[in-house]
């Protein structure tokens, strides 16, 4: 459904900065095997879906997608409003998103904990190559943006909000971040079976942000009420999200 060189082409036209898509490509392909290896334990000893490099790269275009609206609507970042570049945004964003589920491979529970532990000294070196004077802030927001990507854990910063959101929205074809059985029929898997596509697109000065899900039938409203609609309650963003559920002719609208 969704490959690996077509989701950089796409991060890196998002990130609009040549030298910054440079770290991140270059993070990217020497982590991999982090990747892999966290989907690998998800798969074949948790029983759960996917966890890995798709999910990472698209979890990365999807929050940048929501960084660059609201950008496009005059919010500020917090990066922005601590006096930051909004260059810092985007590395925040990126690298947040990047490792944001790395912690899956020590333990399913707690992992944006074991995330945030695992990709430390990786953060260090990256955030000390981009940034040479406050690089300790950068760490910190980027390692905070990993952290509150569950929805058990209330955001701070806008940043970290943009990716819990872009988190939430991967759950087209059983790719739901509701973890469920893969051998388990019940209504989380109906439910994660029955979403067709999710879009991340521009709203209007009171909801900027349209999250568009199309879905074979409505059982698919329980993945967006137990993991979208959580996570971005869980935001900076509450409020500013709108939600549209297309199923069969039936067309729904939440603002949350």
């Amino acid at each position: 459904m969704y490959a690996e060189e077509q989701l950089l082409s796409e991060i890196k036209e998002l990130l609009e900065n040549d030298e910054l898509y440079a770290l991140y490509e270059d993070t990217y392909r020497k982590y991999k095997y982090y990747f892999d290896t966290t989907n690998y334990i998800v798969l074949n000893v948790y029983q759960f879906n996917d966890h890995g490099a798709i999910h990472v790269l698209l979890t990365t275009r999807r929050a940048l997608e929501v960084l660059k609206i609201l950008k496009k609507f005059g919010i500020e970042t917090t990066a922005e409003k601590l006096g930051k570049p909004f260059d810092w945004s985007k590395f925040i964003v990126s690298f947040g998103a990047l490792f944001h589920d790395i912690g899956n491979m020590i333990h399913r529970d707690n992992h944006y904990q074991f995330s945030v532990l695992l990709a430390e000294p990786i953060i260090d070196e990256l955030a000390k190559k981009f940034e040479k004077k406050d690089w300790l802030l950068l760490k910190a927001l980027t390692l905070n943006a990993i952290y509150t990507h569950d929805e058990a854990v209330p955001c701070t910063t806008i940043e970290g909000s943009c990716v819990t959101i872009a988190d939430g929205c991967d759950m087209e074809e059983g790719r739901s971040r509701l973890a469920y059985k893969k051998d388990k029929v019940d209504i989380h898997a109906v439910s994660a079976l029955a979403i067709d596509k999710v879009e991340i697109k521009e709203g209007d000065e009171d909801t900027p942000i349209l999250v568009e899900v199309w879905m074979k039938h409505l059982a698919g409203i329980f993945q967006v009420d137990e993991i979208l609609t959580k996570k971005v309650k869980s935001s900076l963003l509450s409020g500013k999200v709108k939600i549209r559920i297309h199923a069969g002719e039936e067309t729904l609208e939440k603002v949350v």
